[in-house]
């Protein structure tokens, strides 16, 4: 798998679970935080698409000798295109916030995150002293607001474990 795949299938994944939110956004609009939750996480996966695909234009306009090599991406891009399949059937049809959360804490601990911060850790663009602070924080805020909206809305333990596990703390919220 070249670089231009890997982002194209990238962004597409990053659209895909936007599309998700905005369902759940949909689905819960009489409640004005979720909506407002939902809203914000589609967003900014859209906004992870824009930046993915600025990139690959970058590298598009590239001679294929001069682009950067990339492997060991396509196993956890399988898998993760599989996740948000199961993820599009089951959103709208979750009943309750709780079922919303459990399918975003699962797609947000996939490893999504994971392949989108290296891909721009790699990428001309960020090569600044600050491309590793702006990338976690934006990574941080969108798993900081899903993580306070669990933490004060669900009472299912597995979605708060989850959430613990992603905000990196303790199930007992210590670090």
């Amino acid at each position: 798998m070249d670089i231009l795949e890997i982002l194209d299938r990238c962004g597409g994944l990053e659209r895909a679970v936007g599309d998700v939110y905005a369902i759940f956004a949909e689905r819960f609009a009489d409640d004005p935080g979720l909506r407002t939750l939902w809203r914000a996480m589609a967003e900014e996966e859209r906004q992870h698409a824009r930046t993915l695909e600025t990139w690959r234009a970058l590298v598009a306009a590239e001679f294929p000798e001069h682009r950067p090599g990339a492997s060991g991406f396509a196993a956890a891009i399988r898998e993760i295109e599989i996740l948000l399949r199961n993820a599009q059937s089951q959103a709208p049809r979750c009943a309750s916030a709780d079922e919303a959360f459990a399918l975003a804490l699962e797609l947000e601990e996939s490893e999504l995150d994971s392949l989108y911060t290296t891909l721009l850790r790699s990428a001309v663009f960020t090569r600044s002293s600050d491309a590793a602070t702006t990338i976690r924080a934006e990574t941080a805020a969108h798993h900081e607001a899903l993580v306070r909206m669990v933490r004060e809305r669900s009472r299912d333990d597995a979605n708060l474990l989850r959430a613990s596990r992603l905000a990196g703390a303790e199930p007992d919220g210590g670090p």
